[in-house]
């Protein structure tokens, strides 16, 4: 049997796969280099062709899988959605998404080592997005639509822990809590919407 070269993005892949099964098999302060090129059966000296270091391939292997989330993401809700919308297809797909690679993706986002800093500014960029739909929808002031979205983006990861079966039920609270927290702040601090014409 011949075996094919594989091409440099394909390998680059096969590092990454390698780490992810070690992350999820053993966490990952157990990825190292010479473990991820015997897992994918070359030397370690190749590996040093794709990454810099473990670091750049956990910070590589983490925006892999970012991305992943946020393709997946903007193709199951449109640009047109409601704010209410984009709030059930994020809870939706972050369900599907901690059944398919939830235990990978959980260890790289609470992960204390090399991974803490990138997990930070993740979160950050995704409190930011909430915060400018938060504006965009309610008409709430920069300072409020802030604090509400690093609230939305804490509360995520507990949505996860409140998984009971029932998918449906928990996004239809969450989502009815988040509108409706919205509101009420829309109502203190928000800025007068002109009356809608007939």
């Amino acid at each position: 049997m011949t075996q094919t070269r594989l091409k440099g993005a394909e390998r680059r892949e096969r590092f990454l796969d390698a780490a992810a099964q070690i992350v999820i098999e053993q966490g990952v302060a157990a990825v190292t280099m010479d473990g991820v090129a015997h897992l994918t059966g070359v030397t370690k000296a190749l590996g040093y062709r794709y990454f810099t270091d473990r670091d750049d391939l956990l910070t590589a292997l983490f925006d892999r899988e970012t991305q992943i989330y946020v393709e997946r993401l903007a193709t199951e809700v449109g640009p047109q959605s409601s704010f209410e919308d984009w709030v059930r297809g994020a809870l939706r797909y972050w369900c599907r998404r901690a059944d398919e690679r939830g235990e990978l993706f959980m260890r790289l986002v609470r992960d204390h080592g090399p991974l803490v800093e990138r997990a930070r500014s993740n979160r950050k960029a995704d409190a930011e997005g909430w915060a400018l739909g938060l504006q965009k929808a309610f008409g709430l002031p920069q300072r409020q639509a802030k604090q509400y979205a690093w609230f939305m983006v804490a509360g995520t990861a507990g949505a996860l822990d409140a998984r009971d079966g029932d998918d449906d039920a928990m996004i239809d609270a969450i989502t009815l809590a988040v509108i409706a927290g919205a509101k009420a702040l829309a109502k203190q601090y928000g800025e007068p919407r002109p009356a809608k014409k007939a």
